[in-house]
C-alpha cells in the first residue's frame, strides 16, 4: 500500500505532540482504549461511568499531550506513555469518586485495627476473578487498594489524594486485603462444593 504508513504508539504520540494529528489520536485511542478502560473499571462498578471516565481520560490526555515527553524509544517509550495515561485515568477516577461523595463515608478507624495480613493467591485465579472480587469491596477500600497495591502510590500520597489521614489509608488497605481474602476463600469453597 503506497502512501500508507503503519503507525506505532510511539509514532502516533509524537505525531500528536508535534502537530495534533487526528489520525494519530484515533490510533492512540484505539490501541490504548482497553488499557484505560481496565483502569477506570477498577475504581467504578458501573460500566457507563467507566466508559465516561475512559473517554474523559483520553480527552484530558489529548489536551495535555504536549506536556508528555520521553527520551526513550520503542518499548520503553510505550511503557512510559502508558504510565502517563494511567495516571490521568486514575486521577479522573478519583475526582469522579470525590464528586460522587462516595468516599465521605469513612468509619472511625483506630490505629489498633491495623494488622499485617498475608494473602496467598492460587495460580488458578484469573484477572476476571480478581476484578469480580475487587468490585465486591466497599468503594473506599477498593479505591485505596487500587491506589496502593495496583498503582503503587504510598500511603502518604493516598492520604493527600483522598484527603484522609495516613492511618486511615493503612487501615482501609488492611480491611480490603482481609475482605478480599474472605471473598476469595468463600469463592473457593463455592467452586469446591463445600
Amino acid at each position: 500500500m503506497k502512501g500508507k504508513r503503519v503507525l506505532s504508539l510511539e509514532n502516533a504520540v509524537r505525531g500528536c505532540v508535534q502537530n495534533g494529528d487526528e489520525r494519530s489520536k484515533e490510533w492512540i485511542y484505539k490501541s490504548c482504549y482497553g488499557y484505560v478502560r481496565a483502569i477506570t473499571m477498577r475504581y467504578v462498578k458501573n460500566e457507563f461511568d467507566a466508559e465516561e471516565l475512559t473517554n474523559e481520560s483520553f480527552i484530558r490526555a489529548f489536551n495535555k499531550i504536549a506536556t508528555f515527553s520521553s527520551v526513550e524509544s520503542g518499548e520503553r517509550f510505550e511503557r512510559s506513555f502508558r504510565a502517563w495515561l494511567a495516571r490521568i485515568a486514575v486521577n479522573i477516577s478519583i475526582d469522579f469518586l470525590r464528586a460522587q461523595k462516595q468516599l465521605l463515608a469513612l468509619d472511625d478507624v483506630g490505629e489498633g485495627e491495623i494488622e499485617q495480613q498475608q494473602v496467598e493467591v492460587s495460580g488458578n485465579l484469573h484477572v476476571e476473578d480478581i476484578m469480580k472480587l475487587l468490585l465486591q469491596l466497599p468503594e473506599i477500600q477498593r479505591t485505596i487498594f487500587n491506589l496502593y497495591e495496583v498503582e503503587g502510590y504510598s500511603h502518604e500520597e493516598v492520604s493527600v489524594m483522598l484527603d484522609i489521614p495516613e492511618s486511615t489509608s493503612r487501615t482501609y488497605l488492611t480491611r480490603a486485603k482481609k475482605k478480599l481474602r474472605q471473598l476469595y476463600l468463600a469463592s473457593i469453597n463455592i467452586t469446591a462444593g463445600f
